[in-house]
């Protein structure tokens, strides 16, 4: 039986204080594994049906809408979940399209595993067989590490082709073992017809993450496409796209298959025919869709 949103909101409640109560001493990789059944039982039981129904109404009320996730992980880097999984579940979703983006760091994440998931997303949609389901979009991209911080770089969906690859492989394997400043990567992706998405701005950790502002005013001016303005994963909200001139995003950064379709990126379909193109023409912008998770996931921040 389907639960309503406060008993949901209460058993969530629940599995969030025990597992914070458990989280002393115990490895972070461990942390992950064992929230996973934990988030597969909350995406069944109640936000895939509230995304769903989202997104529908937003598609009801705009039919040239499309809408899709622009940053998430699979078991390739950080993810929990496989790229059948996540593609299986944001179609099923109402997503349109679906950018994951595998870490790119030196001596952690090679790019073979970025290309490994690339080549995947390929496969999945060319062999797509889930009835009553259409194959969503999928582009190549990953998130690279650079000096100032985490930068998205996203290529035109030609590349999923064998052929194509390659190309990629021969302008990003200098990733594998050098971090190089993020305008680098930016001017990098631009002769393949891509785009630059900076991830999570203004948020510190121990190494480079999120870029400042004020390293992307001056600095990466006409460099850089655009720039996450929601977040579910980091709890967010703002308006760096507006303040930069740049186009603006919306995202989960989903590691557990859970929040993606909570916040999205949407455009035009009647004006664009796709996301490189919206985002070149600073004409996309960043959509919430559901907010059921916002204060419990900025709890699970501070164990995770």
């Amino acid at each position: 039986m389907r639960m309503d949103r406060r008993d949901f909101l209460k058993r969530v409640a629940g599995f969030s204080l025990g597992f914070a109560a458990a989280n002393l001493l115990v490895p972070t990789s461990a942390k992950c594994k064992a929230a996973a059944p934990v988030a597969e039982w909350i995406g069944t039981r109640y936000l895939d049906s509230a995304i769903k129904e989202n997104i529908r109404k937003l598609k009801q009320n705009h039919p040239h809408l499309k809408i899709g996730e622009t940053h998430c992980h699979t078991t390739y880097s950080d993810g929990n979940y496989s790229v059948e999984q996540l593609m299986i579940r944001s179609a099923s979703l109402g997503l349109d399209f679906l950018v994951i983006t595998e870490h790119l760091i030196p001596n952690l994440y090679p790019l073979a595993h970025s290309i490994a998931s690339i080549a995947e997303r390929g496969r999945q949609f060319r062999d797509w067989d889930h009835d009553g389901l259409e194959p969503i979009r999928v582009y190549p991209a990953f998130e690279v590490s650079t000096e100032q911080g985490h930068l998205i770089l996203a290529f035109p969906d030609d590349y999923l082709r064998p052929e194509r690859r390659g190309d990629i492989v021969r302008q990003f394997s200098r990733f594998d073992s050098t971090i190089f400043p993020m305008e680098t990567a930016a001017r990098l992706v631009k002769p393949f017809g891509g785009i630059s998405i900076i991830p999570h701005p203004n948020i510190s950790r121990a190494y480079p993450f999120g870029v400042s502002t004020d390293f992307i005013e001056k600095h990466l001016t006409g460099l850089v496409d655009a720039i996450e303005d929601i977040s579910t994963g980091h709890g967010y909200r703002a308006s760096y796209a507006e303040d930069l001139g740049l186009s603006s995003i919306g995202s989960s950064d989903d590691h557990f298959n859970l929040i993606i379709g909570t916040t999205v990126t949407a455009y035009d379909s009647s004006l664009h025919k796709d996301l490189m193109s919206a985002v070149r023409a600073r004409e996309t912008f960043a959509l919430k869709v559901d907010d059921s998770l916002d204060e419990l996931i900025s709890a699970a921040r501070l164990v995770l």
